[in-house]
């Protein structure tokens, strides 16, 4: 008895909501913008620290994507009837790179 009940479960969803396609975009961004830092941080240990104009080629690109990463999260609370999830993630992840990035190019400085 109860494994029919079980089976006459279902989980509908009654709503024309759909996810943000700035918040998509962002969690996009901030993940490209996390493997570059990791490649970058990779390819500096390879180097034994010696990485010179690469490195600093992937962390600036890291920068820009985790900045337009957080452009685009933010932008996207703005829209209406959306579920918020992947804004709030791009959002997160893209203001985490884009301080800690600054924060390493202030340390270089």
């Amino acid at each position: 008895m109860k494994e029919h009940k079980s089976l006459s479960r279902h989980k509908y969803k009654f709503t024309d909501k759909s996810q943000s396609a700035g918040g998509i975009a962002s969690t996009v961004l901030a993940v490209l913008a996390v493997i570059f830092f990791c490649v970058a941080v990779f390819r500096s240990y390879m180097a034994r620290g010696d990485g010179g104009r690469e490195i600093g080629f992937l962390g600036l690109v890291t920068l820009f994507l985790s900045g337009l990463g957080l452009y685009f999260g933010v932008n996207s609370f703005k829209e209406e009837e959306i579920f918020f999830l992947f804004s709030w993630i791009g959002t997160i992840m893209s203001a985490v790179m884009f301080v800690g990035m600054g924060l390493v190019f202030l340390i270089g400085l």
